[in-house]
């Protein structure tokens, strides 16, 4: 079997439509994680359409998208943060989405559009990439610890309707 052609590059606003359709998907996964602590907000669709127009122009923002033959299977989404008082963090680049079609996964896609995105957080010139993973997302968790993420903190909730 022939390994298929696998392209990683940076977004144009032309595969704006992509990006908007896996960022959707990857909102509709963590709903199915957790829907209490991962929420669609009213006209979800149109908002990320706006966010994603913006971000693929913003010079301290990356958007990638990987092709297999050809054809978009995924995005990721990587942006200089400013440091935080609140959060006690400095200013970081923050792997905010990645996404990989079912169809393209186990071809090392992933893996390939992982490399890209801590390259270009790199040449953001950030010393840290940070990301959050959804507690249910095992199989991207372990993609994560492969590649040499270490867990710096837990996020917890509680559901306060459930409490006396």
């Amino acid at each position: 079997m022939q390994k298929p052609n696998i392209t990683i590059r940076k977004a144009t606003i032309n595969d704006h439509p992509g990006v908007n359709k896996y960022a959707l998907k990857l909102v509709h996964q963590h709903q199915n994680f957790n829907p209490l602590r991962f929420v669609e907000f009213e006209n979800h669709q149109q908002q990320l359409y706006d966010f994603f127009a913006q971000q693929i122009v913003n010079p301290q923002a990356v958007v990638l998208v990987v092709e297999v033959e050809n054809e978009i299977v995924g995005y990721s989404f990587i942006r200089l943060e400013e440091s935080s008082l609140v959060d006690i963090a400095p200013a970081a680049v923050w792997l905010h989405d990645i996404y990989i079609d079912e169809s393209a996964r186990g071809l090392g896609a992933g893996k390939l559009l992982l490399n890209a995105t801590v390259d270009a957080a790199k040449q953001l010139g950030s010393k840290i990439l940070i990301l959050q993973v959804a507690a249910q997302n095992q199989f991207a968790k372990k993609l994560f610890e492969d590649h040499g993420f270490n867990v710096a903190t837990y996020e917890m909730m509680m559901n306060l309707n459930l409490q006396e």
